[in-house]
C-alpha cells in the first residue's frame, strides 16, 4: 500500500467516526426535545432536505480536495524526500532531487541536493585517496591475477568444506560440457561481450563445490593422505591422484593443503595435469620402440646369420677374414645390447606422467585394512612381516584394486576374514592376499581384470587390468605349498629400495595480519551455514539472476522461450563472468511486437538447442541458489510451464526485483528497470536481451540490498514477506 492510500484510508477512517459521532450526539439530542419541537424539527428537515444533503455533499467534496491537496503538496513530497535522500546517503550519491510540492519542501530539497553536492565531492575525494593507496596493491595482484589466468596447468582452490575460492582459465576448460550454439539477441554498440558467442557450458565456479566435477572419495582420500602426512610432521604433504575430466581426458591431480596461523587445515590447492595426450604418445613410442626393435633383432640375426656362413665358408685369405668377422660381430653385439637397453628403459620413463609415489607397504596395508572393514564388512589380520619395504603407487587407485579383489574374493569364496601378508623379494614386493578354500581359476581372473573398479558407490573408469598395468605389477592365483586347504592372491609390486626425494611444495599458510586477497578468499573464513535457507542473510545468499526472451507474452497461450540469460552472485559480488546465455529453437514462429522487443528473428534460431536440452543445463547452472529476475511472475511461469516436458523441476526460493522496489519506493510510481536502474546510478546495457536484462538486474539487486537492510529487512524470509505484501504481487499471468 503506498502513502497516499494509507493516507486516504487514515482520512475516510477518521471521517467515518467523525460523522458517526455526530450522529449519536443527533440522536442524543432528539431524545430531549419535548413532541411539538421534535415535529417542528421533523418538518423543517423534511421540507429542505435536497439543500441540506447538497450542503453535506459539497463540504465533503472541498474536504476531499483539501485534503488530496494536502497530499500532493506535502505529504507525498516529504516520503519521496525520505526515500531520494535515502539514496544520496548510501549507493547513489551522484542522484539529486526534483524539487516539488509546497515552497517550504522545495526549499527542503534543494538544502539536501546541496548537501550532496558536498557529500558527492567528499565521497570523490575519499575515493581517490583510497584508489591511490591500492594501486600498487592492485598492479601486484593483477600481475599475478593474469599469470594465473594463462598458467598452462589448471589451478583450483578450495575452502575445507570444498567450495571453490579461485579458479583459473585452464581449468575452466578441463571441466566443462559439450559446445553448444550460442545466443544472439540485439546487437549492443558498445557491448559485444554481451553478443559473444557461447561455445560450452562452464559447470566450474566460484563458490561451486568441487565434488560436482571431481569424486568425492578421491578428495576425501587425498585429504585423509595430507592429514597423516601432517601429524608426521613430513615436509612434503602433498597428495597424488588421477582423476578423469568432463571431457574424458585424463587428469593428473596434485593437491597441497592451506593452513592458517594455527596450522589448521582450512583449504586445498589443486594442481590439473592433461596427461592424456602424454600418455597417448608414450603408448605410440612404446609401440614404435617395439616395432624397431622386433626389426633390428631380424637384422641382427641375419648379420649373425651371415658371418656365421662366411666363417664356415671362408672366401678370403685369413687376415682379412678375421678383421671384418670380429668387426661385424662386435657391432652386431653392440646393437642388440642397445636395443635391448632402451627396451628395458623406455617403459618407466614413458610411465613417469602417472602419479606414482614412494610409500612405505605397511602404510598401504594399513589404509587397506581399514576401509575394507568400514565399506565391506571384512576383517583383514596382517601377518608378521620381516623387513619393511616401500613401493611406487598411485595409493588412491591401488588401495581401490585391491578393495576391489578383496570384495570379488568375498563374493566368490563367501568369507569374511582374510589374512594380508608381505613377501620379500630383490625386485618386487609381494602382498599376498590369504584365504581358506581353493584357489582362483585363471579364467575368472581374467574377467576380473576387464571390469571396471567399483565398490559399493566408489569407483574409477579404469579396469583392473588398466591400473595394475600402470603400476608394472602383476596379479597371481596360488594354492600353498606348506598350510593345506588355504589359497592366495600375489600382488607384485615393484620395490624401491631407497625413498627418491620429491620436490617437495612449501604449504601456504594464511597469517591473521596479511591475508591474500585474490579472487574470493574471503570464502576461507565462511563456514557452512546449516540453519534454513529462508534464514540466511540476503548478504550470505548465492544467487542467479536470469531473464528470458519469449515468442510473446502469453505463457498459457503457447508461447515459447527463445533465450535465456543469468549471471550469478555469490558472496556480495556479481561473477559476470560465470553466465548462463543461450538461444532456443521454439519450433513455432515469433509474434511481431516481440521481435521489436528483443530483436531475435527467426532465421537467428535455426540449428539452435530446443527447450528440453536447454532447461536442464540451465537448472545445473543454478543449483542450490536462489532465483532473482524482474517480474518474475512471467519468467517462472515461463519454466514451470515446461517442467512435465523436461523432467526438471525448478523449487529454488524466488526474489522479484520489482516487488522489492515497490517495497523500498513506494512513493514511486514507476517501478521498470530502466527507472530502477536511473534511480539507483545504474548504466542500462543490452536491454531487452536475456542477458542484459540478467546484468542489469542483478547490479539492481545488489544495490537493494543495503537499502533493505536499513529497513530491518536482512534475511531471505523477511525480504519474501515484504514482496508478498506489494500490489504488484497480486499480478498473474
Amino acid at each position: 500500500m503506498d502513502a497516499k492510500t494509507k493516507i486516504w484510508s487514515v482520512a475516510a477512517s477518521a471521517i467515518a467516526i467523525t460523522i458517526i459521532l455526530a450522529a449519536i450526539a443527533a440522536w442524543f439530542f432528539w431524545q430531549q426535545l419535548p413532541p411539538d419541537e421534535k415535529a417542528f424539527f421533523a418538518t423543517f428537515l423534511k421540507n429542505h432536505l435536497v439543500f441540506f444533503f447538497t450542503c453535506g455533499f459539497l463540504i465533503l467534496i472541498g474536504l476531499g480536495l483539501l485534503l488530496d491537496g494536502i497530499i500532493h503538496i506535502y505529504v507525498l513530497p516529504i516520503q519521496k524526500l525520505i526515500e531520494e535522500t535515502t539514496l544520496i546517503s548510501t549507493i547513489n550519491p551522484a542522484h539529486r532531487i526534483v524539487p516539488m510540492g509546497s515552497q517550504d519542501v522545495k526549499l527542503l530539497a534543494g538544502i539536501i541536493n546541496n548537501w550532496g553536492d558536498l557529500f558527492q565531492e567528499l565521497q570523490r575525494n575519499i575515493e581517490q585517496e583510497i584508489q591511490a593507496a591500492k594501486a600498487d596493491v592492485e598492479r601486484e595482484k593483477n600481475i599475478l591475477a593474469a599469470f594465473m589466468a594463462e598458467f598452462r596447468e589448471g589451478v583450483l582452490i578450495c575452502n575445507i568444506e570444498g567450495r571453490i575460492l579461485l579458479y583459473n582459465k585452464r581449468a575452466g576448460n578441463l571441466f566443462c560440457r559439450p559446445p553448444q550454439k550460442s545466443t544472439g539477441g540485439n546487437e549492443l554498440d558498445a557491448q559485444e561481450a554481451l553478443a559473444a558467442p557461447k561455445t560450452q557450458e562452464k559447470i566450474i565456479g566460484l563458490g561451486r563445490s568441487i565434488f560436482r566435477i571431481i569424486d568425492k572419495p578421491l578428495i576425501v582420500h587425498a585429504l585423509d593422505e595430507i592429514a597423516e602426512k601432517l601429524n608426521r610432521k613430513e615436509m612434503n604433504a602433498v597428495s597424488y591422484f588421477v582423476t578423469v575430466s568432463r571431457q574424458d581426458t585424463l587428469l593428473r591431480v596434485e593437491m597441497a593443503p592451506v593452513l592458517n596461523s594455527r596450522r589448521q587445515l582450512i583449504g586445498m590447492i589443486l594442481v590439473l595435469y592433461d596427461i592424456s595426450e602424454q600418455l597417448e604418445k608414450d603408448h605410440r613410442a612404446t609401440f614404435l620402440v617395439q616395432s624397431l626393435t622386433n626389426r633390428f633383432r631380424a637384422s641382427l640375426s641375419s648379420i649373425r646369420s651371415a658371418i656365421e656362413t662366411v666363417m664356415v665358408y671362408p672366401n678370403m685369405d685369413a687376415g682379412q677374414r678375421h678383421v671384418f668377422r670380429k668387426i661385424i660381430h662386435d657391432e652386431s653385439m653392440a646393437l642388440g645390447n642397445l636395443v635391448d637397453k632402451l627396451e628395458a628403459e623406455y617403459p618407466r620413463k614413458g610411465a613417469s606422467h602417472w602419479p606414482l609415489v614412494s610409500m612405505l607397504a605397511k602404510d598401504l596395508i594399513d589404509t587397506v585394512c581399514r576401509k575394507a572393514r568400514d565399506q565391506l564388512g571384512v576383517r583383514i589380520d596382517i601377518a608378521d612381516s620381516a623387513e619393511t619395504r616401500w613401493v611406487k603407487v598411485d595409493s588412491y587407485t591401488i588401495i581401490l584394486a585391491i578393495l576391489f579383489l578383496l570384495n570379488q574374493l568375498k563374493n566368490l569364496t563367501g568369507n569374511n576374514a582374510f589374512t594380508i601378508r608381505i613377501e620379500n623379494q630383490d625386485l618386487f614386493v609381494g602382498m599376498d592376499l590369504v584365504w581358506s578354500g581353493d584357489p582362483v581359476r585363471i579364467e575368472i581372473l581374467r574377467q576380473w581384470d576387464a571390469q571396471a573398479l567399483m565398490v559399493g558407490g566408489e569407483g574409477l573408469p579404469l579396469t583392473l587390468k588398466e591400473v595394475v598395468r600402470h603400476h608394472h605389477a602383476e596379479i597371481w592365483s596360488y594354492t600353498s605349498p606348506t598350510t593345506k586347504g588355504e589359497s592366495y592372491l600375489r600382488l607384485f609390486l615393484p620395490s624401491v629400495k631407497a625413498v627418491e626425494p620429491d620436490i617437495a611444495r612449501e604449504i601456504p599458510i594464511l597469517t591473521e595480519v596479511s591475508r591474500p586477497v585474490f579472487y574470493d578468499f574471503d570464502l576461507f573464513t565462511q563456514t557452512h551455514l546449516t540453519a534454513e535457507t529462508g534464514d540466511r542473510l540476503l548478504t550470505e545468499l548465492e544467487y542467479t539472476v536470469f531473464d528470458t526472451e519469449t515468442t510473446g507474452m502469453n505463457p498459457r497461450g503457447g508461447d515459447e522461450i527463445i533465450s535465456i540469460g543469468a549471471v550469478r552472485i555469490i558472496n556480495g559480488q556479481l561473477l559476470s563472468e560465470e553466465r548462463f546465455d543461450q538461444l532456443v529453437d521454439p519450433r513455432r514462429g515469433i509474434s511481431r511486437e516481440s521481435i521489436k522487443i528483443h530483436g531475435i528473428r527467426p532465421e537467428m534460431l535455426a540449428g539452435q538447442p530446443t527447450i528440453d536440452k536447454v532447461l536442464p543445463a540451465f537448472h545445473r547452472f543454478c543449483e542450490n541458489t536462489v532465483l532473482v529476475a524482474h517480474n518474475a511472475a512471467f519468467d517462472i511461469l515461463m519454466l514451470k510451464m515446461k517442467e512435465t516436458a523436461t523432467g526438471v523441476n525448478f523449487t529454488h526460493p524466488v526474489l522479484d526485483t520489482l516487488l522489492l522496489s515497490d517495497a523500498l519506493h513506494p512513493a514511486h510510481r514507476d517501478h521498470d528497470i530502466e527507472t530502477i536502474a536511473k534511480r539507483l546510478g545504474i548504466s542500462v546495457i543490452g536491454r531487452h536481451t536475456a542477458l542484459g536484462d540478467a546484468l542489469t538486474t542483478a547490479e539492481i539487486l545488489l544495490k537493494m540490498i543495503p537499502l533493505l537492510a536499513i529497513m530491518g529487512i536482512y534475511t531471505l524470509k523477511d525480504a519474501l514477506q515484504i514482496s508478498k505484501k506489494s500490489y504488484y504481487a497480486r499480478l498473474k499471468y
